[in-house]
């Protein structure tokens, strides 16, 4: 029988940019990406992504173990997301789009299931 599943709502960054003709939606703390021909289409396409990540990930029971080598931390009962800072040091991906393009960062509300 499965642990009971508890959704929690959070907030996690994304980056919104423009490289050549297409549009991207990055999320850090997840190193998920969407992408379009418009920003809309990129965030519609992240929104997909991330539903799919969840879903897998959480079907195959491996999200917190995914999450923590992503290097989110157990504080108590709660996974805490890496600080924006250390992922700029530990993901080459998140620290090229920082220095080398325009972008957007804002916050997007996040349920994760946590088992």
């Amino acid at each position: 029988m499965m642990d009971k599943i508890e959704v929690k709502a959070m907030k996690l960054s994304l980056i919104s940019y423009k490289d050549d003709e297409a549009y991207y939606s990055y999320c850090p703390a997840l190193e998920l990406i969407g992408y379009g021909d418009n920003e809309q289409e990129s965030q519609d396409s992240f929104n997909i992504v991330l539903e799919e990540y969840i879903r897998y990930t959480t079907e195959n029971q491996t999200l917190i173990a995914d999450l923590e080598s992503l290097g989110w931390k157990k504080i108590g009962k709660k996974l805490k997301p890496p600080e924006i800072a250390e992922s700029l040091q530990k993901n080459n991906e998140f620290n090229s789009i920082f220095n080398n393009y325009d972008f957007v960062k804002r916050s997007i509300p996040v349920h994760i299931p946590f088992v």
